[in-house]
């Protein structure tokens, strides 16, 4: 594992260099496959790569986190809290329907967060990321992204 860590790679013909493995072969696809798998593996270490990935998982575990807990407890109001979810807040609405109505407006309140979240602080870096992957592809001479 220390290995890929570090960028290198325990198979053979994967390393700066060397020529991959044939691909029944030799073939073009063997080598695109080969340059693509050093490309994954270089990203895979980046710095900005490793933000990314951290930044997404916050904030997905954050908002999933929230909207669970917000279930949880209307599950377990409606279970065992029946005197205060049959408490009448109009006519024939009760706090078991409103709490209900609401769980569909988070659900969307969510979704509109992590899209809010994901444009101003997610999306920024992704397309960085891939500007400087087709750069760099480009310069190497390998096909762009």
């Amino acid at each position: 594992m220390v290995e890929y860590m570090e960028g290198t790679s325990g198979r053979r013909g994967g390393g700066p260099g060397e020529t991959p493995a044939a691909d029944h072969g030799g073939s073009a696809r063997g080598w695109a496959g080969a340059d693509m798998a050093h490309a994954c593996e270089r990203l895979s270490v980046d710095p900005a790569f490793v933000k990314l990935r951290r930044r997404f998982a916050v904030q997905s575990g954050l908002l999933v986190g929230t909207f669970l807990l917000s279930y949880l407890s209307y599950l377990l109001l409606s279970a065992y809290a029946r005197d205060f979810m049959s408490v009448r807040v109009a006519d024939q609405v009760n706090v078991a329907l409103v709490m209900g109505i609401g769980q569909f407006l988070l659900t969307f309140a969510l979704a509109w967060a992590f899209g809010r979240f994901s444009a101003r602080a997610i999306d920024p870096l992704a397309e960085g990321l891939r500007d400087r992957a087709r750069a760099e592809d480009t310069l190497d001479g390998r096909a762009a992204l």
